[in-house]
């Protein structure tokens, strides 16, 4: 299921979030921005700069917002990104072992509800 890691700069912002995060996500943010009239720009800066710079793999970004998000204990935003570094390549050992470092700056109690949080996305992703 690795349809992230070949985002590229220059990509589309749009179609840069649907890799990552999905259609429906995607919609979702799209609608809130329209809604409290924000500019679009704020997509395209995230999914049409930040997302599709070269220095680190898809995979790598990722799973660097799992880690901040596992600390910042934003469990809405972590389940997308969870499931963003699936669509890039990580590993269910990879996202774990992320959650699991993250014990030491966050607590044991981010660490769990991360751990939680990735099982219940990964008895909803199909092995392969």
């Amino acid at each position: 299921m690795t349809v992230a890691s070949d985002i590229r700069p220059g990509d589309d912002p749009i179609e840069v979030s649907e890799k990552l995060v999905g259609r429906t996500r995607t919609r979702l943010m799209k609608e809130l921005l329209e809604f409290f009239d924000v500019p679009e720009a704020l997509i395209n800066h995230y999914f049409g700069t930040l997302y599709t710079r070269d220095v680190l793999t898809q995979r790598e970004r990722e799973l660097c917002a799992v880690a901040a998000l596992c600390v910042l204990n934003r469990t809405n935003e972590l389940k997308s990104h969870i499931i963003a570094a699936v669509r890039a390549g990580a590993t269910q050992a990879e996202v774990a072992e992320v959650l699991v470092q993250m014990s030491t700056y966050g607590g044991m109690p981010v660490c769990i509800e991360g751990l939680a949080l990735a099982r219940e996305v990964f008895e909803k992703i199909p092995q392969g």
